[in-house]
């Protein structure tokens, strides 16, 4: 199909102006390598898939949770008391929640099925256990809208999973114990009952824990009091204000050696920016946490402002290669910059707002992903911004949208970091940047997923709100659909009515095994006059465009800066006229390659001759799209045996298409010596 090179809206013909953000001075005393991203990427996934495979069979042993959908929680006040000696806990969870149906009798609660319960509390009356199931009896039925409260008293060893969930584990010299949490997915219900799905925050939570005097505990919120029991315990009681999932609740414990500084979002106020690292490490991780606030900053100014700004924003070590965006204390085993830009990140993308279900968990990797090369944009500069989303182009064989909650190898997979980061950066491109961050701000804002949660098709709502225009054809391919588009070029320079004309043929190779990705190309122009920049809308497998110039094309290049995950196979002119090169070599002994021009679809047949004029081979004889061709001879007949020494002719016929018309011939001469 043709098109001619109308402005397409809102895509202008024209040279591509960017509008960049204000840069403001930031440290650049580390530029992360290619090398230091993927093993960042391969240890945080790494963490979590080892993690997983213990919450995928625990979340398979749930065999209903039908009931779970007819309370909302509203508050978890969490008291547990650590045993370091048995490496167990036991404590209180008291959950106060609302019925969403009449007759409401039965509270279903995740709970693994390690942990023994006690006994049961406040509204409740009794309680049965099905595999990681507990369902708690209230006392008599609740009508709708109703507050009701449970209390499960409980006591066990937390089943440790892989790398995940709940650890006893120790540092240093004297090695001194570190007690953890990483509960993403699946994972809360391993060391208290709850609740364990994203799509129910608590509106506050919390958490009460009882440690060795000598340790410090570190979790979501406001540390509220720190009470010396006077028998060798300390008890930490920390609070969190805003709403929370159950994955996003943790504990932190060991010796602490903790400093802070403070992030002054405004004139008058600021909040403190705590750090909690093993006192060995403490060195080492001051020289490196030297961004932290300019990050903050940056992500305060694009994203809106920072989600717990009445908290605080924490980092505590623990022994893991990767990280944990745990509400307001992130979890770090390392202190690079590319790990602490991502899971500052979070706070916004997966903290305040948080994927709805595991299906969409790009909603939080992927832009945590995209963040790092937005911090790094405005900090390094746009060559290494670009640079930086490089390493992240290769082939993913899975769509960005989590078709496969079971796999361990699914939910993590890079493809929901890097190729997620990818979409985000083509959005960007095709909306523009003023638009795009526009966008991020309206996400981040509205009511419907601020503090809540967030699916594919919420987010592109808000993108096609803000942007006002359709972006269907955007998000249905790249989101839920394997591959990338895979571009062969061909361009011709002409003219009409003296107007020079780029001719531009684009294909997408991919297709039909792999879907169409309909997509805006900015093609670069070379001409007399210097380079332009026109922007084409590709929506169909084959597609020809004709696009007026000031001055005739001399070459082209396909989306030169880079804001489409491609493949270039090819970018080549169309040749302006019929021609039979000489073959070469000639003479030959073994093989000859005849190279000739079809500057328009047509029907070719190249033959080869003897002396007799008897035809010896049929080397084509099929249609060809307008390009350069060559094709080899290896001196051999039509049954495939050596042909003799001697003179022979080559000949090609090039014939319309349409009524079979002969457009070109001619005839050359060629030598074998053996």
């Amino acid at each position: 199909m043709a098109s001619e090179a109308t402005p397409f809206s809102p895509w202008v013909t024209g040279l591509w102006i960017t509008i960049l953000l204000v840069s403001v001075a930031f440290s650049q005393e580390h530029l992360p390598t290619r090398d230091e991203l993927l093993e960042m990427r391969r240890s945080e996934i790494s963490a979590r898939r080892a993690s997983l495979e213990h919450h995928r069979l625990m979340k398979a042993t749930k065999t209903s949770a039908a009931q779970q959908n007819n309370y909302d929680v509203s508050h978890y006040r969490i008291e547990i008391d650590i045993d370091m000696t048995e490496k167990s806990i036991s404590g209180t969870v008291t959950m106060t929640a609302r019925a969403r149906t009449d007759t409401f009798a039965t509270v279903e609660l995740d709970l693994d099925s390690s942990m023994t319960v006690d006994s049961v509390g406040g509204d409740a009356i009794g309680y049965t256990r099905s595999g990681n199931l507990l369902q708690v009896e209230l006392a008599q039925p609740i009508q709708k809208d109703t507050l009701f409260t449970i209390q499960v008293a409980y006591h066990g060893q937390p089943v440790r999973g892989g790398l995940g969930t709940f650890g006893f584990d120790s540092h240093g010299d004297p090695s001194t114990p570190i007690i953890w949490t990483l509960s993403q997915p699946y994972g809360a219900r391993a060391w208290w009952p709850c609740k364990d799905t994203p799509s129910d925050k608590a509106d506050s939570v919390d958490m009460i824990v009882t440690v060795p005097a000598d340790l410090t505990a570190a979790s979501n919120g406001t540390l509220l009091s720190t009470i010396d029991n006077g028998d060798g315990t300390r008890t930490f009681h920390w609070h969190e204000g805003y709403p929370i999932t159950t994955y996003l609740v943790s504990l932190a414990i060991t010796n602490y050696a903790t400093y802070s500084e403070w992030f002054w979002y405004a004139p008058d106020d600021s909040m403190e920016v705590c750090y909690y690292i093993y006192p060995e490490d403490s060195a080492r991780a001051r020289s490196k946490l030297t961004e932290t606030l300019d990050m903050l900053a940056y992500f305060h100014d694009v994203f809106g402002p920072y989600p717990f700004l009445s908290e605080k924003y924490g980092i505590a070590q623990f022994p893991r290669g990767g990280g944990m965006e745990h509400q307001t204390i992130t979890s770090q085993g390392r202190f690079g910059v590319m790990l602490t830009v991502h899971e500052l990140a979070h706070q916004w993308w997966g903290d305040k707002i948080t994927n709805a279900n595991w299906h969409e968990i790009w909603l939080n990797e992927g832009f945590a992903s995209y963040a790092e090369a937005l911090y790094f944009e405005q900090t390094r500069g746009q060559e290494y911004f670009h640079t930086y989303m490089g390493w992240m182009d290769r082939d993913y064989p899975y769509p960005i949208y989590v078709d496969d909650i079971t796999s361990v190898a699914r939910i993590f997979h890079i493809t929901v970091y890097d190729k997620a980061g990818w979409f985000l950066h083509m959005l960007r491109h095709i909306v523009g940047d003023s638009t795009f961050f526009d966008i991020l701000l309206a996400y981040s804002n509205d009511h419907r997923f601020a503090y809540g949660n967030a699916t594919t098709a919420g987010f592109q709502s808000v993108c096609e709100s803000v942007w006002r225009q359709d972006l269907d054809w955007f998000f249905q391919p790249w989101i839920y659909e394997v591959g990338r588009p895979e571009y062969q070029v061909k361009w011709s320079a002409g003219d009409t009515t003296g107007t020079p004309v780029l001719n531009l043929f684009i294909e997408q190779t991919q297709v039909p095994e792999r879907a169409l990705f309909p997509m805006p190309i900015d093609i670069t122009v070379e001409t007399a006059l210097g380079d332009t920049v026109v922007t084409v809308f590709n929506n169909s497998a084959s597609q020809i465009f004709r696009i007026p110039l000031a001055a005739a094309p001399v070459g082209i290049a396909l989306d030169r800066e880079g804001w489409i995950l491609k493949k270039v196979v090819s970018v080549s002119p169309i040749p302006t006229e019929f021609t039979l090169d000489q073959n070469f070599p000639n003479p030959f002994n073994t093989v000859s390659n005849i190279r000739y021009s079809v500057p328009r679809p047509s029907h070719v047949r190249l033959v080869i001759y003897d002396l007799l004029g008897r035809e010896v081979a049929t080397l084509v004889d099929k249609p060809l799209e307008p390009a350069w061709h060559t094709t080899s001879w290896h001196g051999r007949d039509q049954d495939g045996m050596p042909v003799a020494s001697g003179i022979y002719f080559y000949r090609i016929e090039m014939r319309n298409l349409n009524d079979g018309g002969l457009n070109f011939s001619h005839t050359r001469k060629m030598l074998i010596l053996k």
